[in-house]
């Protein structure tokens, strides 16, 4: 289930976030990992981090994701989105112009991820 705070998204946003977390199932060191999307929007930046883990279920404090991803937003920049990924540890910068609404960033970001997990390596 995603999570929203800051941003009462729009059903289509709320319906991406969900079918990306319900259909996209992806396999690393041998395991099978789903994901998780939570967005943060404040006045300064939009944030959009997808956690990454194993279906199991939590134990009693939870555990630490597989892997993390995170995408910030700079809306009074208007000109790169920066993504963040722990697997890696580095730094990828979009450029991606401007984003009309919060809706519209949550919308691309997740695309964007959606496109890079289901890539061939």
């Amino acid at each position: 289930m995603s999570k929203f705070i800051g941003l009462d998204p729009k059903p289509k946003t709320a319906k991406v976030a969900d079918d990306f977390e319900s259909k996209i199932l992806i396999r690393r060191n041998n395991k099978s990992l789903v994901s998780r999307v939570f967005v943060d929007i404040m006045e300064d930046e939009w944030r959009l981090a997808v956690g990454f883990n194993q279906m199991a279920f939590s134990k009693l404090h939870g555990r630490e994701n597989e892997f993390e991803v995170l995408y910030r937003y700079n809306p009074s920049e208007e000109s790169k989105v920066i993504r963040l990924g722990t697997d890696t540890g580095l730094e990828n910068d979009y450029t991606a112009g401007s984003f009309p609404s919060p809706d519209e960033f949550v919308i691309w970001a997740i695309g964007q991820e959606k496109e890079i997990q289901l890539s061939p390596a």
